[in-house]
C-alpha cells in the first residue's frame, strides 16, 4: 500500500487534491452520467430482440477503483476517489440506452429478462485505464462485441473498437470525462455498424 501510494503521489496531476487527495473521505464519480441519445439517426427497426448481457471486464479494472499507468509501466489504482460501480455495470447501463435509442431492434432486453431474444449481444471490455505516462494523461478503452442469434448460435457480429481520449484535467473528474467521451464514441460506432450489419443479420 505505502508503495502503492507513493508512486501515485509522484503523478503531479493526479497527486495532491486529485485522484489521490491526502486524506479527503471517499468521493464516487459516475460513468456516462449525462450520456445523449438524442442525437443519433432515427434507425430502421429491422430486426426483434436482443438482450444485451452485462458487459464483463478484465481483471484488475472490474473493480471500483480507477487504473492508472505510471512512468514505471506499472498500474496502480485509487483509494480514495472511485467510480459508483463496477465500470461494466456503468457501461451495460449506457450501452441498453443508446441501443434501445439508436440500435436496430425494436426491443432491447436487460440481462435479467426472462424473455428470450432473438439476439444477445456481448461486451468484453479488455482494456479501461488512465496512461499517466506523460502529459496530458490519457484515457484508454478497449472492448470486443460480438452478437450471436440465439436460436442457432451462430455469431452475426463480431467487432473491436478502442479509444483513446486526453482528460481536460489530470484528476479523477478529468478521467471520467475521458473515459465518457471514449465510451461515447465507441456507442455511436457500434451503433452505427450494427445498423449497417442488421439487413444481413
Amino acid at each position: 500500500m505505502k508503495r502503492r501510494t507513493l508512486a501515485l503521489g509522484l503523478l503531479t496531476g493526479l497527486a495532491g487534491c486529485s485522484i489521490l487527495p491526502e486524506r479527503p473521505p471517499l468521493k464516487l464519480y459516475t460513468l456516462l452520467a449525462n450520456l445523449n441519445t438524442q442525437d443519433c439517426r432515427a434507425p430502421k427497426r429491422r430486426l426483434s430482440s436482443v438482450r444485451i448481457n452485462s458487459p464483463m471486464i478484465a481483471s484488475p479494472y472490474d473493480s471500483t477503483r480507477c487504473y492508472v499507468l505510471t512512468k514505471d509501466n506499472r498500474i496502480y489504482n485509487t483509494d480514495i476517489n472511485r467510480f459508483s460501480s463496477n465500470p461494466g455495470n456503468l457501461i451495460g447501463d449506457g450501452l441498453r440506452e443508446v441501443i434501445q435509442g439508436c440500435g436496430p431492434w425494436n426491443i432491447v432486453l436487460s440481462p435479467n429478462s426472462i424473455s428470450t431474444p432473438a439476439y444477445q449481444l456481448t461486451v468484453f471490455v479488455s482494456k479501461f485505464f488512465i496512461n499517466a505516462i506523460q502529459r496530458p494523461f490519457t484515457a484508454v478503452v478497449e472492448m470486443e462485441v460480438s452478437v450471436v442469434a440465439t436460436v442457432s448460435g451462430k455469431l452475426v457480429f463480431h467487432e473491436t473498437y478502442a479509444q483513446a481520449q486526453k482528460t481536460p484535467a489530470d484528476d479523477m473528474a478529468g478521467a471520467v470525462a475521458a473515459f465518457d467521451i471514449c465510451l461515447e464514441n465507441m456507442f455511436e460506432k457500434l451503433t452505427d455498424d450494427l445498423n449497417k450489419q442488421a439487413a444481413r443479420m
